[in-house]
């Protein structure tokens, strides 16, 4: 097995625990929904260099082998949907998004 491979079983198990993985859909375009395992990060951070602004922002990540989301898609969870408004970061295992709204 790859040390690619490794990790993205590695992964898979810590996701499907149920502890950090949470039930989710994802809706590209007129598509029917799509359920899937995500990684949900509700956080506050500050924005800007010179004063202080705090803000709410939502990360959510999920195994690129479920899905590759792009900018528009619409993801559900925790009762909340909302557009993927950047792609933050893809390690060929996990993809992370940052939600808008």
């Amino acid at each position: 097995m790859s040390m690619l491979a490794a990790f993205a079983a590695a992964t898979r198990e810590l996701l499907d625990q149920g502890a950090l993985g949470e039930q989710g859909t994802v809706v590209r375009g007129a598509a029917e929904p799509v359920a899937l395992l995500l990684f949900v990060d509700d956080a506050v951070q500050d924005v800007g260099q010179y004063g202080r602004v705090v803000g709410n922002k939502r990360v959510i990540s999920m195994m690129r082998a479920d899905w590759l989301p792009v900018r528009g898609d619409v993801i559900t969870v925790r009762d909340r949907a909302a557009k993927v408004d950047e792609i933050l970061a893809d390690d060929g295992i996990v993809v992370t998004v940052v939600m808008h709204g």
